[in-house]
């Protein structure tokens, strides 16, 4: 087992769930379990359950496709119905954030609330300092107060799933390194990630059944989550607005390779060497290949799209999009500032 202290308790093994869950929950005598539509979800809360026996659980399931500010009110009355302040958040980033946005107007009453991940899925694993709702502006939250990271909890993702998952954590991780905020642990834990993902998300998409590529991917997403402590930018802020065309059977990750691509041009003289260092990280390549390149041959060889036209995106809606991610927070920590024109020509160079 692996105890990894930097920013929240992180229990890191396969395996976790069954052997490190049970000491963290130790004096847990009630929680409320929320889970999502992650394949995974379902099965690691009977893990929980069976890990935890003596502890009574009241589950709900999110069905949304992102957190919800609108539905804090309820799930802290289920809290208070339940008789705990502990939250089991098993899924991913809809579960883990949702329950971060409870345990953030939690605080803002006075309240305790206290947060266990259980991760089933790659994403940012609740690292981030900020959840982004899907009916309002990015929310500063705790983050849980523990993360127990079991890459055998990735077994049931869909390889479809499991690669668009990680591409957009990827795509975050590049993007924090190229950010100009000054943070060097953070940028070394970036490249790190786009190391791990570039070398294993491959392995464990077209081997499901491997463990090792299994435990390296979720590894890199944790580092990638790390070192979102510095920021992340306007592809962010381009792709969340975009979400809303896709369609049920869509998956956000999709959008983020054709989107970080057609950045790559716009950023490229405030970014300095720091694509070349990032293009270098994610494997050997012709000199004469520039990092969009090299991206959109990654998410092809995962059988990702690499045009906004393979997505389903309308393009009719640019206009809108385009004014939505100038106004975004996560705009201003592009490398470049972003005008809705700016963001309107990204978006057709992306097409």
């Amino acid at each position: 087992m692996t105890l990894i202290g930097y920013l929240t308790r992180t229990q890191f093994a396969d395996g976790a769930i069954d052997d490190a869950l049970p000491e963290e929950a130790s004096r847990l005598g009630r929680a409320l379990a929320l889970i999502d539509t992650e394949p995974g979800a379902a099965p690691a809360l009977a893990r929980v359950r069976d890990a935890l026996p003596r502890v009574l659980i009241a589950a709900e399931t999110l069905r949304s496709r992102a957190p919800m500010r609108g539905k804090v009110q309820r799930l802290t009355a289920m809290l208070e119905e339940a008789g705990t302040s502990t939250i089991l958040a098993i899924g991913g980033a809809v579960a883990i954030g949702q329950a971060r946005l409870v345990a953030e107007a939690a605080g803002r009453r006075g309240a305790g609330c206290s947060v266990i991940a259980i991760p089933v899925s790659l994403f940012d694993l609740g690292l981030c300092r900020q959840v982004r709702p899907r009916d309002g502006e990015p929310v500063a939250c705790p983050r849980p107060d523990r993360v127990i990271a079991d890459p055998s909890a990735l077994a049931h993702a869909p390889p479809r799933r499991l690669a668009a998952a990680g591409m957009e954590i990827l795509v975050h991780a590049i993007e924090a390194y190229a950010s100009p905020s000054y943070n060097p642990p953070a940028d070394g834990l970036a490249l790190e990630a786009v190391r791990r993902l570039a070398r294993w998300l491959p392995v464990a998409v077209a081997s499901p059944d491997s463990c090792e590529a299994r435990r390296e991917a979720l590894a890199g997403a944790l580092t990638a989550g790390l070192a979102m402590e510095k920021s992340i930018g306007g592809v962010d802020a381009l792709a969340h607005p975009l979400e809303y065309d896709l369609a049920e059977t869509g998956l956000p990750g999709e959008l983020h390779a054709p989107v970080l691509a057609a950045f790559v041009g716009f950023n490229a003289r405030a970014v300095g060497d720091r694509y070349g260092a990032l293009s270098a990280t994610m494997g050997p390549a012709d000199p004469s290949v520039g990092l969009d390149a090299q991206l959109a041959a990654f998410a092809r060889s995962l059988g990702l799209p690499t045009a906004l036209r393979q997505t389903g995106t309308d393009p009719s809606r640019f206009a809108r999009v385009a004014e939505m991610a100038a106004d975004d927070p996560a705009a201003l920590a592009n490398p470049r500032l972003l005008t809705p024109g700016d963001c309107r020509r990204i978006l057709e160079a992306a097409w």
